[in-house]
């Protein structure tokens, strides 16, 4: 039996703001036209769809077939990278650049594409790849971590009609859009995103995640009462 969905205001907002007062962060401040705001919102959160799918999502689905795996490492499946928009890696950097600041785009190539290190020097192995062909050394497929860790597997539907400009702090524009979150045990709850939106030198980008999950409504209250 469904839960009957419960308003949530979860404000989505990656702290990495500090880059802002960079002089090459900075553009001449202007009036912020909303019909203009709402537009490029609603423009980059559809894309940002697929690069929370590759990122943090199921991601891009591999072949099971030792013959062409490397370690714990698999070929791409085509019909997945066609479905996301992507062939290469380089292809992934462009649409993570094509979205998000450049700061914020850096970070999530650098854990996700990347080896990392954490506090204790522990190595995590990157999420993807580029295999080159050992003839002209040309992009030849995206190698999958067969091992990866998935963070988000609730189904998420934007309501794209709902986009509305909330406040203005500084360079940043917030807009709020309805979202409705479904869990893989069929639990839905309706949520309310905030995301922020800057305008570099060569138009819009999002300066926070536009990801979410189903937040227990107990927990909820929880952190609430402790304000």
């Amino acid at each position: 039996m469904k839960n009957k969905p419960f308003l949530i205001t979860i404000v989505v907002i990656i702290c990495l703001f500090s880059c802002f007062s960079c002089s090459d962060k900075k553009i001449k401040n202007r009036e912020y036209n909303e019909e203009e705001v709402i537009t490029a919102a609603e423009k980059l959160i559809k894309k940002s769809e697929k690069v929370n799918e590759i990122y943090y999502g199921h991601g891009i689905s591999y072949y099971a077939d030792e013959s062409t795996a490397n370690g714990i490492y698999y070929q791409a499946d085509f019909l997945s990278l066609e479905r996301l928009g992507v062939d290469t890696i380089d292809d992934i950097k462009a649409l993570t650049y094509d979205c998000f600041t450049k700061s914020i785009s850096e970070d999530m190539i650098s854990t996700t594409l990347g080896s990392v290190s954490d506090e204790d020097g522990i190595q995590t192995m990157s999420r993807y790849y580029q295999k080159y062909n050992a003839l002209d050394n040309k992009p030849e497929c995206i190698m999958v971590n067969k091992n990866a860790i998935v963070y988000l597997t609730d189904n998420v539907v934007y309501d794209y009609s709902s986009i509305r400009v909330s406040r203005v702090e500084g360079d940043t524009v917030f807009v709020k859009i309805d979202v409705t979150v479904t869990t893989e045990e069929d639990k839905t709850q309706t949520q309310e995103l905030e995301i922020g939106l800057y305008e570099e030198s060569d138009g819009w980008r999002l300066n926070s995640s536009t990801y979410t999950k189903y937040v227990d409504k107990d927990y909820y209250n929880d952190l609430q009462n402790k304000k």
